[in-house]
C-alpha cells in the first residue's frame, strides 16, 4: 500500500538530491584555483636566466645561440603601433613566434607611448576621440595580451615608470588610473596570465635607498593591482656597484610586501647588468660582476633574472650605455659571456644548499647529483678560505672561469676540507666521494 505522502516526499527528496548534484558539479567544474605567479616557474637551472634583446636587430642565429648558451628566456619591450614611439613598426607577433621557434620563452614588457600619455601639459588627460589616456593604454596592453597569451610566458606591465625617461613626472598621478583601467579590462575579458609582473621599478619600492625613492602613487598602484590579483609579482631593476648588497635589499622588500598582505607576491629581477666601459671597468671586471650577480640571485632564491643585455648598443669604449652587452656590437664574445655560459653548463640540474657571507667572503653551495659545488669569492682582495668536504669528500676538482675556463686539482685535503685562494672572480670546487 502506498502512503499518501510518499509522492510529495519523493519529489522533495529528488529536488534536494538534484540541487546537491548541481552544486557538486559546479565545484568539480570550477576546481581549485590554478596556481599563478613566478613561484610556478620551472627551470633547468638554480635561477632561470633571461637576456635583453633588441627587437629591431635580433637575428634567428642570435636566438639559437642564446638558447644553446643556457638562457631560457629573452626580454623585450612592445610599444604601440605609433611611429612616434615605434618608428620602424616592428612586427612583434612575428618576433614572438621566432622566439618560440628557438625554444625560448618571452618576457614581454608593455610600454606606453607619447600619444597614450600626452605630449603637451594641456593634453595630459584626453586623447583622440575624447578617449582617456588611461583607456588607450588599457586597450593597447589588454588587446596585445589577449592576442598572444598562449605564446608569452611572462608579461610585464610598464618599464621604470619611476624614471622620467619612461614616464614624465607630471604624469605620475595618472599612473594609478592607467593601471586600474588595464586590470579592469583584463578582468572583463577574463584574461588571467599565469605570470604578469610590474612595474619594472628602477628604484627599490617601499624601501628607498641610495638611488632615491619611488613616488608613492606608483607604489600604491602596485599594491592595488597585486591585491586585486591583477599582477602576480613585483619586478625590480637592482642596479648597484656590487651585487652582494642586493641580498639585504631583497630581504627588506620581502618584509615590506608581507606587511602589505602581499605574501604571495614574488620578486623578479627583470633587468640588471654591468657595462664594460673605460676607464671605469674592463671586460674582466664586468665578467666577475655579472657572474656574481647570478650567484647572488641564486643565494636569495630569486626565480628569474634578466641580464642587460645580449649585445652592445654602440662602439664607444667610453660610453656606459654602449657597453652593457655580453657580446660586442660586432658579435665578439666578451669575458662575461664565456664565464657565465661555462658555469651554466656545470650547474644545470643543481639546487641551492646554502649560502654564507663571512667578512666579505662568500660561499654558495649547490648540489648536483652526488656532488657538492662550492662557489667561493670575495668582494675585494684575495683571501684564503677553507671549504669543508665532509667525512667522505675525497675527490675535488677546481674550476676557474677567468679569463677563460680551466679545470685542475684542488690540491691535497687538509683537515676537514680543501683550501682555496678566493678573489673577486669566483672559483668553483666540485667535491664528491
Amino acid at each position: 500500500m502506498t502512503s499518501r505522502t510518499s509522492g510529495p516526499l519523493s519529489r522533495r527528496l529528488a529536488g534536494w538530491l538534484g540541487a546537491l548534484l548541481v552544486a557538486a558539479t559546479a565545484v568539480t567544474a570550477a576546481g581549485p584555483a590554478a596556481a599563478r605567479g613566478i613561484g610556478t616557474l620551472s627551470s633547468e637551472y638554480p635561477v632561470a636566466l633571461s637576456v635583453q634583446i633588441d627587437p629591431a636587430t635580433i637575428t634567428d642565429d642570435d636566438l639559437r645561440e642564446i638558447r644553446a648558451s643556457g638562457f631560457e628566456f629573452v626580454r623585450f619591450g612592445v610599444r604601440p603601433p605609433l611611429k612616434s614611439v615605434n618608428p620602424t613598426l616592428i612586427d612583434y607577433p612575428k618576433l614572438i613566434q621566432r622566439v618560440r621557434k628557438a625554444r625560448l620563452d618571452a618576457i614581454v614588457t608593455l610600454f606606453g607611448g607619447k600619444e597614450i600619455w600626452g605630449h603637451e601639459p594641456g593634453d595630459l588627460r584626453r586623447g583622440p576621440g575624447n578617449a582617456s589616456k588611461e583607456s588607450l593604454f588599457a586597450d593597447f596592453a589588454g588587446d596585445f595580451i589577449k592576442a598572444h597569451s598562449a605564446d608569452v610566458a611572462v608579461w610585464e606591465v610598464w618599464n621604470e615608470p619611476d624614471l622620467k625617461t619612461f614616464l614624465r613626472p607630471e604624469l605620475v598621478p595618472e599612473f594609478g588610473a592607467a593601471s586600474s583601467a588595464l586590470c579592469s579590462k583584463l578582468e572583463q575579458q577574463q584574461i588571467r596570465p599565469n605570470i604578469i609582473i610590474g612595474f619594472g621599478f628602477a628604484k627599490l619600492p617601499f624601501v628607498g635607498g641610495s638611488n632615491g625613492k619611488v613616488p608613492p602613487e606608483l607604489e600604491d598602484a602596485f599594491v592595488s593591482a597585486a591585491k586585486s590579483d591583477c599582477l602576480t609579482d613585483i619586478s625590480i631593476h637592482p642596479y648597484r656597484s656590487v651585487p652582494e648588497t642586493a641580498l639585504a635589499d631583497y630581504e627588506k622588500l620581502r618584509v615590506q610586501l608581507d606587511r602589505r598582505q602581499l605574501n604571495k607576491t614574488g620578486i623578479v629581477a627583470s633587468e640588471w647588468g654591468y657595462a664594460s666601459y673605460m676607464p671605469v671597468r674592463n671586460q674582466g671586471a664586468q665578467a666577475a660582476l655579472v657572474f656574481r650577480e647570478y650567484l647572488i640571485n641564486v643565494a636569495a632564491g630569486i626565480k628569474l633574472l634578466n641580464l642587460y643585455s645580449w649585445r652592445d648598443r654602440g662602439d664607444s669604449y667610453f660610453s656606459k650605455e654602449d657597453n652593457f652587452g655580453l657580446k660586442s656590437k660586432g658579435g665578439e664574445k666578451k669575458e662575461a659571456y664565456s664565464a657565465l655560459t661555462e658555469f651554466l653548463k656545470i650547474v644545470r640540474h643543481s639546487q641551492k644548499v646554502s649560502y654564507q657571507d663571512a667578512g666579505g667572503t662568500s660561499r654558495l653551495v649547490l648540489r648536483r647529483g652526488q656532488s657538492l659545488l662550492n662557489v667561493v669569492w670575495t668582494q675585494g682582495g684575495e683571501k684564503t678560505v677553507s671549504v669543508p668536504a665532509g667525512a667522505n669528500g675525497s675527490k675535488c676538482t677546481r674550476v676557474d672561469f677567468f679569463p677563460q675556463m680551466r679545470e685542475g686539482s684542488c690540491g691535497s685535503r687538509s683537515g676537514e676540507g680543501f683550501t682555496v685562494k678566493a678573489t673577486s672572480s669566483p672559483v668553483l670546487l666540485s667535491i664528491s666521494d
